[in-house]
């Protein structure tokens, strides 16, 4: 997979949008893949799903259109599969609508004959993320949910944004860290993650390498270089 593993697309309400994913045949054998779409179902309670058996009000999946369910890759073959989202007709159509194409190489990564007529194989899967934004962005709508700091050998501080929007926001994080004379001594970030709309994300900064004290924090959010801040007061012992 050569040109990543999240797509994002915007458009209006009627709008035909063309996409592409293109894929790589490094191997020196000939590898069957297979298309399919499935739905990856956030919330603030649980860990992400991809699913066929299940749905959520912000699929796009009934969408998505593309005539090829598999392709047989020759070796050192690049192939390009083509696809469209057609964005359904109706002005209450807004925000971030997402669903998942999965990939899958039925190329065995390992097999060995346990009896004659038994073998084992591992699939390789690829979860290709297609989201599509609707109409006209709204304003930025990110805040924290949480914090929370983990003991051990590495300290770490597990923040929780929530989006209360209706687009999923690509969202980075700072903490900006300060002594008792207000003089900063560190400066940690996050990579920049998609929040999906209504549900939650955590983010980990590892902070093992402050010495023991009382700190004080800035921490920020950045989506679309909209900046939401709290302060923070921290203790190493």
């Amino acid at each position: 997979m050569i040109n990543g593993l999240t797509h994002v697309y915007s458009g209006v309400s009627g709008d035909v949008i063309t996409g592409e994913i293109i894929l790589v045949n490094y191997s020196s054998t000939v590898e069957r893949v297979r298309f399919d779409v499935q739905e990856a179902i956030y919330s603030c309670a649980e860990a992400r799903i991809f699913t066929g058996d299940a749905t959520h009000p912000l699929s796009s999946s009934s969408w998505l259109n593309s005539n090829v369910n598999e392709r047989v890759l020759a070796p050192k073959e690049r192939y390009v599969l083509k696809f469209t989202i057609n964005i359904p007709e109706g002005d209450e159509l807004r925000g971030s609508y997402w669903s998942v194409l999965m990939v899958s190489v039925e190329k065995p990564i390992k097999e060995e004959m346990i009896s004659e007529s038994i073998g084992i194989g591992t699939k390789i899967q690829y979860a290709i993320g297609l989201i599509t934004n609707v109409n006209a962005l709204d304003e930025v709508n990110i805040g924290f949910d949480d914090v929370l700091s983990t003991e051990g050998d590495e300290k770490n501080l597990r923040i929780r944004v929530k989006n209360d929007g209706r687009f999923a926001e690509a969202t980075l994080l700072s903490l900006e860290v300060y002594d008792q004379n207000g003089v900063m001594v560190r400066e940690y970030k996050t990579r920049r993650l998609l929040v999906f709309p209504e549900v939650c994300r955590d983010y980990l900064l590892t902070i093992s390498d402050l010495d023991k004290g009382a700190y004080d924090c800035v921490l920020v959010a950045d989506s679309r270089e909209a900046f939401v801040g709290t302060n923070l007061r921290l203790t190493i012992d």
